[in-house]
């Protein structure tokens, strides 16, 4: 018996129409939503965790900030990143700027991580609160990064970073003329 080769060409659009579709959306060539567009208009300065005196050890304070301005420069959410200071960011017009506020630091042992799974965990928490220049926040909530099984400490910074640069790439910015019209 003889194949159906009259199937051929429909089945091969059949695949091949959805796998050119997804390679068109993953390279970008189809425009992103309204949200994500809103929020690419924006620049970012990033200002360090804010905490009491003796609260968060200086190397998780510099590790925060460091792997949240990595992440943030990965996602691509906003046009450009800035770190505190930078007098670039001053010319900007359309600046939004990121500050942390330490809510809870429980530093955990890897040596009790590795031996048990219940003890041990290390936990950072922040309230981060974009706001324009004028004051006017647009995003505020509260972040954790855990690391509760193997790693080391530190870790916990990176996990922080990912999920803040989450939040802000799944947040609903409004396009900087409307910011700008609410604040006047």
């Amino acid at each position: 018996m003889k194949p159906n080769r009259s199937l051929l060409p429909v089945t091969l659009a059949g695949i091949a129409g959805p796998a050119l579709l997804l390679c068109i959306i993953g390279l970008g060539l189809i425009p992103r939503g309204f949200a994500a567009e809103a929020a690419a208009a924006w620049s970012l300065q990033v200002e360090p965790v804010t905490a009491e005196e003796g609260q968060l050890p200086p190397d998780f304070s510099m590790a925060i900030y460091e792997d949240l301005l990595a992440q943030l420069t990965k996602t691509n959410t906003f046009r450009q990143v800035y770190r505190s200071g930078d007098h670039q960011a001053e010319s900007v017009p359309n600046l939004l700027v990121l500050r942390m506020t330490l809510l809870n630091f429980e530093r955990g042992s890897q040596t009790e991580r590795a031996v048990t799974t219940v003890k041990g965990a290390t936990k950072v928490e922040v309230h981060l609160k974009v706001s324009a220049r004028d004051g006017n926040a647009l995003i505020e909530k509260d972040v954790q990064g855990t690391v509760r099984l193997f790693g080391e400490n530190l870790k916990a910074t990176n996990a922080l970073a990912k999920h803040i640069a989450e939040t802000l790439r799944d947040a609903s910015l409004p396009p900087p003329t409307a910011a700008k019209a609410a604040g006047q």
